[in-house]
């Protein structure tokens, strides 16, 4: 692996333990400057994250990766527990 794909899920992956999700089930992975989303996504245990909607979550997830430097597309293969 590149040393710039790994430092770049590196920094993706900072940014989503900011969200509403559970991070520990969420895989992120830089190949080539595409990013691959894997795992489950489901909403974390804190009060914030009630009624939260995973389906949004998970767009606005996507858009975040997708304006990060060299990165140019973004592939999810993550399933939503609701």
């Amino acid at each position: 692996m590149p040393l710039e794909d790994k430092q770049a899920s590196r920094r993706i992956l900072r940014e989503v333990y900011k969200l509403p999700i559970d991070p520990s089930l969420v895989t992120i992975s830089v190949i080539n400057h595409v990013c691959y989303v894997g795992g489950r996504i489901r909403r974390s245990r804190t009060p914030e994250s009630r009624g939260v909607d995973l389906r949004k979550v998970l767009a606005d997830m996507v858009e975040m990766i997708r304006r990060f430097p060299g990165i140019r597309d973004v592939m999810v293969d993550a399933v939503i527990e609701d």
